[in-house]
């Protein structure tokens, strides 16, 4: 009597096909190594692309105190803000022009250790803080009821700003 265990119905059904593939050896390592190397050049390919396209949209920067007639004129006792607040700040001290003062504070625009435009806030009797952004030709920020624009056609479009001097406006 024969058991499924004695029989042997895979070779007997498919025993012909074994001996097709026996005179070619697979190069499974040659095709390995094409597939990395298209792989790495197709990533490659793709860093490049990204970093030159963002470097085409990137605007150009520009020298921060060429941006504001404020910075044209020199510094005096009513532009400086004290030490301390521009060392946390992290500003240029002899950067700094006043503004406008307004109910959250006195606004400065300042130019920051890293070239950035920024808008300097002194509320009174609290922590001073900045707001800063990249110095291109169309620098636009603001802070809090304070906005500044090194284009003075740039003025904001929301209701309730207005013009406080030149680049600068405030809300409210």
């Amino acid at each position: 009597m024969t058991t499924i265990d004695d029989a042997d119905l895979f070779g007997e059904a498919f025993g012909g096909f074994r001996t097709l593939g026996e005179g070619r050896r697979p190069r499974h390592g040659l095709l390995t190594a094409l597939v990395l190397v298209a792989g790495l050049a197709l990533v490659a390919v793709a860093f490049v692309w990204a970093r030159d396209a963002r470097a085409a949209d990137a605007p150009a920067h520009v020298e921060p105190l060429t941006l504001l007639a404020a910075f044209g004129d020199a510094q005096t006792a009513v532009d400086s803000i004290p030490a301390d607040a521009a060392r946390a700040l992290l500003v240029e001290p002899s950067s700094t022009r006043f503004l406008v003062e307004t109910a959250s504070g006195k606004h400065y625009a300042a130019v920051s250790r890293t070239g950035e435009l920024c808008v300097v806030t002194l509320p009174s009797g609290d922590v001073p803080e900045a707001g800063c952004v990249a110095s291109v030709a169309d620098a636009r920020i603001a802070s809090g009821d304070v906005w500044l624009a090194a284009d003075a056609d740039r003025a904001p479009t929301d209701e309730g700003w207005r013009s406080a001097g030149p680049n600068v406006w405030v809300r409210g």
